[in-house]
């Protein structure tokens, strides 16, 4: 329990930090059954995870910086191995071609077309991926900065159970509003957001 007081009813029993009230509405469970096997052979199933309350998601803390994964890796690839393999047909047509030159040559050209255009799609795929990455990188840098803040106002936040108010006490940080920073549990987002925004002095 805290010794702060709730700004909006002035009492201290329902009071408690964020961390402690999502901590309290997290839950792991385990469990075994019985089932059974392809060959009807009973087995043991054992089961495990973890549970939480609408209000535990509401008070999330901020998400961990983490890069974007690369994305179009298996599309270029593909792209590379039809473009590579529709060049080596057109090699073959040519040197193993059929006797009629005019043969070899409509699928020399046939094969040659079909291998610039799955090049050129690797190519923007290509350049799509590395556009990708370059912004990935831009917002994992843009957050890591960000992040900091975000956490020590989380940090800092305290919930009354009986007003259901989301707040940063006085003294706890000077904001230098003069007042208690305070939001409807609701919009903890916000008031997270807020807080850290005025500790980088925004």
């Amino acid at each position: 329990m805290s010794s702060f007081r709730c700004p909006q009813c002035g009492e201290v029993d329902q009071v408690r930090s964020v961390q402690a009230v999502r901590d309290s509405q997290i839950g792991t469970f385990t469990g075994q059954g019985t089932g059974y096997s392809y060959d009807r052979t009973p087995t043991t199933i054992y089961t495990f995870g973890a549970s939480s309350s609408q209000l535990a998601d509401r008070l999330a803390p901020p998400p961990v910086p983490r890069m974007a994964e690369p994305r179009n890796g298996c599309g270029i690839v593909a792209m590379l191995f039809v473009a590579v393999g529709a060049g080596l047909f057109s090699v073959l047509a040519v040197t193993t071609g059929s006797d009629d030159p005019d043969g070899r040559r409509a699928a020399m050209i046939g094969y040659g077309v079909v291998a610039t255009i799955f090049l050129l799609v690797a190519v923007g795929l290509i350049s799509s991926r590395r556009r990708h990455l370059r912004q990935a990188r831009q917002e994992f840098e843009a957050y890591t900065a960000l992040y900091p803040s975000l956490v020590t106002a989380w940090q800092s936040s305290y919930v009354c159970g009986r007003c259901h108010l989301s707040f940063l006490p006085n003294g706890v940080i000077d904001l230098g509003l003069g007042r208690t920073a305070m939001a409807p549990i609701d919009r903890f987002p916000d008031l997270v957001a807020f807080v850290a925004a005025r500790l980088r002095g925004e």
